[in-house]
């Protein structure tokens, strides 16, 4: 099978959203931040609302964490040696969470440095819960960048083959009836919409870490 050409949007962003949060120009930093926010408030706020927040308080920790790293925008390189993108933004949400707590609870002040030495149980038993809606965003992502290239293509009865049976669990029998196309067809497009989702998902998560 010939290597399909990658999908726009990852081919233009490979870790420079994080670039463009800083540009100068007021109009591609307007969009790199909604792209930002549309990606990321889904995981903040399914990850607080399933601590114990409610849903108003989940889109409160959504606000503070990006207004956190809007503030520290000009600052943040993103470099990928130094640790996953992933654990980063985990650590902002923890430490969101952590002071609306101590708030709500009228505890003392604290500073960044005394949210340092608090212990964080959160972070060590929820890992797998960040993990896991970590790979939804990603899954959510690929589906979205996979299905626009099909579209751009001519060709959204490729993506619709691939949506009918592995996420709809359509048969391939009756996908092909309800899509016009051969059984063979459907069978094809399976498989080259699961390579390319597969391909999407590696270079976000190459991008990201």
């Amino acid at each position: 099978m010939p290597r399909e050409d990658r999908a726009p949007e990852t081919a233009a962003t490979r870790a420079s959203i994080f670039l463009k949060l800083k540009a100068s120009d007021s109009e591609p930093r307007e969009v790199a931040w909604r792209q930002f926010y549309e990606r990321y408030a889904p995981v903040i706020s399914s990850y607080a609302y399933r601590n114990g927040a409610n849903r108003q308080q989940a889109e409160e920790i959504v606000q503070d964490v990006i207004c956190g790293f809007f503030e520290a925008s000009p600052r943040f390189v993103y470099d990928p040696s130094r640790g996953r993108f992933r654990g980063y933004l985990k650590a902002c949400v923890v430490r969101a969470l952590q002071r609306r707590e101590l708030s709500h609870e009228r505890h003392r002040a604290v500073s960044d440095a005394n949210l340092e030495e608090v212990s964080d149980e959160r972070s060590h038993n929820n890992d797998e819960l960040w993990e896991r809606l970590w790979q939804q965003q990603i899954v959510r992502r690929a589906m979205d960048i996979v299905r626009e290239r099909y579209s751009h293509k001519g060709k959204p009865e490729t993506f619709q083959a691939f949506e009918h049976i592995v996420v709809k669990g359509i048969s391939a029998a009756e996908t092909a009836r309800l899509l016009g196309m051969n059984i063979t067809s459907v069978h094809t497009a399976k498989s080259r919409v699961t390579d390319k989702l597969r391909e999407v998902r590696e270079m976000i998560q190459d991008e990201e870490g």
